[in-house]
């Protein structure tokens, strides 16, 4: 029989699970939770921006197209008409810096936690946004840019960090100023309800009309970054 769930039980938002380990290398939350769910395997920032996604609307997303780089948890294939995956290194590994896709080609464009392990973001932002449809979407999320206020950008992969060629600061502002001027990025904030930390990923709409439908549904949990109000 499956234990009765209490008031203050922490619940997994994707998978309902209950139970919690250690994440990679043993690691805890700053806070000492322990943050791996045992049933999806999902860390603090899977949970986060799954509620997210939760909150736009899966049942909007049955007739989209989406492209997803990185598999995590975050994203359930199933929400949508067709789903394709980019695992680096594997047989459909894609160059985000130069991504073999056609111009508007997908109504969403998932990057989570790739964008930093490659020499040119710039074009890795342009290469995104182009294959985005004209009222699609782009999320876009990497180690958390609001822990730390001034990127630290190595000019290398540097393995001690990863193979990550950067870790991004609060200053990416001036990077989406600088690489995509004319295009809105939105800022969203949530929660993880199992460990209680908090995490920033960012969501750049394709048109005037797909950043309302984004602001009506996050409502102030999301804010305009950078580029036009």
């Amino acid at each position: 029989m499956t234990p009765a769930i209490t008031k203050d039980q922490p619940t997994c938002p994707i998978c309902g699970g209950t139970e919690f380990g250690p994440g990679p290398k043993g690691r805890r939350s700053p806070n000492g939770a322990m943050p791996r769910c045992a049933g999806c395997q999902s860390l603090e920032r899977h949970r986060i921006f799954r509620i997210m996604f939760d909150r736009l609307g899966p049942e909007n997303f049955a007739e989209w197209t989406a492209i997803q780089f990185s598999p995590d948890a975050t994203i359930d294939p199933a929400w949508f008409a067709a789903h394709e995956l980019s695992v680096y290194g594997g047989p459909t590994s894609l160059d985000i810096q130069r991504i073999d896709r056609p111009d508007a080609a997908y109504d969403l464009v998932a990057c989570s936690h790739v964008i930093e392990h490659v020499g040119d973001d710039r074009a890795a932002l342009h290469e995104l946004l182009r294959i985005a449809r004209t009222d699609g979407l782009l999320y876009l999320a990497f180690p958390d840019p609001f822990r730390e206020a001034v990127t630290r950008d190595w000019g290398f992969p540097k393995p001690e960090k990863h193979g990550h060629w950067r870790v991004y600061g609060a200053d990416v502002v001036e990077r989406f100023r600088t690489y995509i001027p004319h295009q809105t990025v939105l800022a969203y904030h949530g929660e993880d309800p199992v460990t209680g930390e908090r995490e920033g990923a960012f969501l750049l709409p394709k048109s005037a009309a797909r950043k309302r439908w984004i602001e009506q549904r996050l409502g102030k949990s999301v804010s305009v970054f950078a580029g036009p109000a």
